[in-house]
């Protein structure tokens, strides 16, 4: 960090593409402090690291990508392949819910499929894709531990069980830009 180019690179915002017509900054200023937050800027850190990063950012953008490969001086190949074993990082702006529905056996049985056609035909969106306005990110879980439940989803920070599949679009209904 002694570094006078560093010092620079922290000082710089990155524009990220948004649906809205106002540009998005990223500031460098958090993604280096939240690197200094660790022992060392080292590899064995990569995991945490991209965790905080998400966790302040809500994704990992690539200008975010490129700084933390440079730092922790690991390749574009290294990098990737943990971000894309780990299903919880995003490489994509989310929407601004994350609607998490339990795929596992006892939802499947109960409706999860009826539930995701739902969210397909309402917002044209299926596993992993954000609709255009940017307001519900759709994610499959393995299981979400509670089959009592099911069918049940996470939105946001609310949990939905024993979801009647047809009224998929009034659970939606309550959720707003």
């Amino acid at each position: 960090m002694d570094n006078p180019e560093n010092e620079t690179t922290q000082q710089e915002t990155v524009s990220v593409e948004t649906a809205s017509p106002e540009e998005k900054k990223i500031c460098m200023d958090k993604v280096y402090k939240i690197m200094d937050g660790f022992p060392s800027r080292s590899r064995q850190f990569l995991i945490p690291m991209l965790t905080k990063i998400q966790n302040e950012f809500r994704f990992l953008p690539d200008e975010i990508v490129e700084v933390v490969m440079e730092e922790l001086n690991i390749t574009r190949a290294e990098i990737y392949g943990v971000i894309s074993f780990y299903p919880q990082y995003r490489i994509t702006e989310p929407g601004k819910y994350i609607f998490k529905l339990c795929y596992g056996t006892a939802c499947f049985v109960k409706g999860a499929p009826v539930i995701a056609q739902k969210m397909k035909e309402r917002y044209g969106i299926g596993k992993g894709e954000t609709d255009p306005s940017k307001l519900f990110t759709l994610e499959f879980a393995s299981c979400l531990g509670n089959c009592g439940a099911a069918p049940m989803a996470i939105i946001d920070e609310d949990t939905h069980g024993t979801i009647d599949p047809e009224k998929t679009y009034e659970i939606c209904d309550h959720y707003q830009l």
